[in-house]
């Protein structure tokens, strides 16, 4: 009988040790390893290639299940070497130091921009223990010198998984590090970061942007590049801050309702200890506290029109620039639909939370980690939002508008024209039939009037009509009712934009003038985030949004050399300034759908 002959040895074991080196570079490419996952594969791919010769000789079934359990190894050795979560840190000579109420603060400087940059100064105490939920208390005195060359970690939120790795290696998505985070997270954060020219002002002090990062309340940083201060610092005679608050259940329980004595609102009430220590502090940097201009997008332009609301924020804010974020709206049950919760909804919640963490005393709740509390919050995500709470916001923004007791500061607003093509990551249900059903069903007597203005008689057109209807509701129409309440309430100036530049990023055309498009070109960070071609035209984009934010910060009026018409909503109420292929004065975007969607809201407050 003729032996049976085996393949050579480096087929036996080259062969599955290709399978699983594959597949563990797929995942680890994947999960985004950085260079000593990779180091550690090669490893564990080496060693394995060296014990197969221990199991060449058994059973077809001992081999099998020992290349399984390498398989696995490799496998699960990739999945878990992503990334490790850090703060982002600065490099630079070391300025001279400044004085500030807690103590001197050595920041960093760019010879080349010619820009001072302090990061991760702490404008409060950290939130733990037993000041979690609690109103910021001061930031603690320094014996020391702080050198603020890192920004710190950025607020508790969820942190990037190999699932969000995953998306951005396999799908087009812009904004990736703004949208999707990745810096280290922890409730230690309450920090500000200050950029300043390095050269004495020549004009007196400085005025002061204050940016609030967006995230929905339940995301976002102050330290992303995408906001990064040095750009504005180095092409304006002006001092630009961002800051970090609490988000998600750290910064909206109203912790009252189970033994505190805070009513929620922590996040805000972070926003406005930020602006407080800018008061007391900024002087020591050149800054004029006097001229605080606040801006933000998405949630932070939502805060900003909180703070334009809240007695609290009277004299700590002295103009207010809003990007794709309003404030206006009812107060109830979030999950029915209202802007806001109402106290006796927002003490439900905190005692949901309670009893999903078994109900546990607020002493309890306070000491236990803070992965625990976040992962019981989970099912309320609803709730952890701004909400009326008698302190911050007595009543609703709107009301507050309305009645003209709003912080009378002048107004820089306005929105993109694809606010909400993301969904299309997600997918956008096309059916007409189910289409048409959910608008009889949603809008009942104004159905008809809807698909007038949003027809949906083919996929394509459904898909058309979803997003645009997306934008005006949640964005277009919210931004021109705070301009036109302020308007009508208040004495001070009102200027509207509208942006509809599509950023030429290779294979994002489809997202047009998304969400946060306009960051980059209004802070003069083009860049920043994202590998875009931009050319001439996002050049002068980018020149003429700085120039306007500048000039609105400097002097409350954001025309400037290179946009010198732009008329305020009180003269012209129907024309806003579009910044687009070209920067030009035109009539205010959609008008009948957006007037379709201020009858709707003025329907639903009655």
């Amino acid at each position: 009988m003729q032996q049976r002959r085996h393949k050579p040895t480096w087929v036996r074991i080259g062969v599955p040790l290709l399978g699983a080196g594959l597949l563990g570079a797929l995942v680890a490419w994947l999960n985004a390893a950085p260079w000593w996952g990779w180091l550690l594969l090669g490893g564990i791919l080496a060693l394995s290639a060296f014990a197969a010769r221990t199991w060449l000789r058994r059973p077809w079934f001992v081999r099998a299940s020992a290349w399984l359990v390498v398989t696995g190894i490799v496998v699960g050795t990739a999945f878990a070497a992503g990334p490790v979560p850090t703060t982002r840190t600065l490099s630079g000579t070391h300025t001279d130091p400044v004085s500030t109420a807690q103590g001197a603060v050595v920041g960093v400087r760019d010879d080349r921009a010619q820009v001072d940059a302090f990061a991760g100064i702490p404008y409060a105490a950290p939130p733990v223990g037993p000041l979690r939920w609690r109103p910021p208390a001061p930031a603690p005195d320094r014996d020391s010198v702080l050198i603020a060359d890192d920004f710190g970690p950025s607020a508790m939120q969820a942190e990037p998984t190999f699932l969000s790795r995953a998306a951005t290696r396999l799908l087009d998505l812009p904004l990736e590090e703004t949208l999707l985070g990745g810096y280290r997270t922890s409730e230690d954060s309450l920090r500000l970061n200050i950029w300043r020219a390095s050269a004495p002002s020549t004009t007196g002090p400085r005025p002061i942007l204050v940016y609030l990062h967006g995230g929905a309340f339940i995301a976002g940083s102050g330290a992303f590049p995408a906001y990064d201060g040095a750009a504005l610092a180095a092409r304006g005679d002006v001092i630009v801050v961002t800051l970090n608050y609490r988000l998600g259940v750290f910064g909206f329980l109203a912790d009252d309702a189970i033994g505190g004595s805070t009513p929620g609102n922590q996040g805000l009430l972070d926003q406005l200890a930020a602006l407080r220590w800018v008061q007391e502090n900024i002087g020591a940097f050149g800054g004029d506290p006097t001229r605080v201009t606040v801006a933000g997008e998405s949630a932070g332009s939502g805060s900003a029109c909180i703070l334009g609301a809240s007695p609290l924020a009277a004299g700590l804010v002295h103009g207010i620039i809003g990007e794709s974020g309003g404030c206006l709206g009812t107060a109830g049950d979030r999950d029915a639909g209202d802007l806001y919760d109402d106290r006796p909804t927002a003490g439900e919640a905190a005692r949901e939370l309670r009893a999903a963490l078994g109900g546990a005393t607020l002493e309890e709740m306070r000491a236990m980690p803070a992965e625990r509390i976040a992962s019981a919050a989970a099912e309320l995500s609803a709730h952890w939002w701004p909400s009326v709470d008698d302190a911050v916001l007595p009543t609703t923004p709107s009301a507050i508008y309305a009645e003209g007791r709003q912080n009378d500061v002048p107004l820089l607003l306005g929105s993109n024209a694809d606010e909400t093509s993301l969904d299309q990551v997600t997918g956008v249900d096309s059916d007409p039939e189910t289409y048409r059903r959910e608008v009889r069903a949603e809008h009942g007597a104004d159905a008809d009037r809807f698909l007038e203005l949003y027809p949906g008689g083919d996929p394509d057109q459904v898909v058309d009509s979803r997003l645009r209807a997306g934008t005006d509701e949640s964005m277009t129409a919210p931004m021109r009712e705070w301009a036109l309440m302020a308007a009508q309430t208040g004495r001070s100036p009102v200027y509207t934009y509208f942006f509809s530049r599509v950023p030429p990023a290779k294979g994002l055309e489809k997202f047009g003038a998304y969400h946060g498009a306009e960051v980059m070109y209004a802070y003069g960070n083009l860049g920043a985030d994202g590998d875009a071609d931009y050319g001439a035209v996002d050049r002068r984009l980018e020149s003429e949004m700085t120039a306007s934010w500048l000039a609105f910060t400097l002097r409350q009026d954001p025309r400037n050399p290179t946009v010198e018409r732009w008329p305020t909503v009180q003269e012209s109420p129907e024309v806003v300034l579009e910044f687009g292929d070209t920067t030009t004065v035109t009539q205010r975007p959609s008008p009948r759908a957006v007037d379709f969607w201020l009858d709707a809201s003025a329907r639903h407050a009655r």
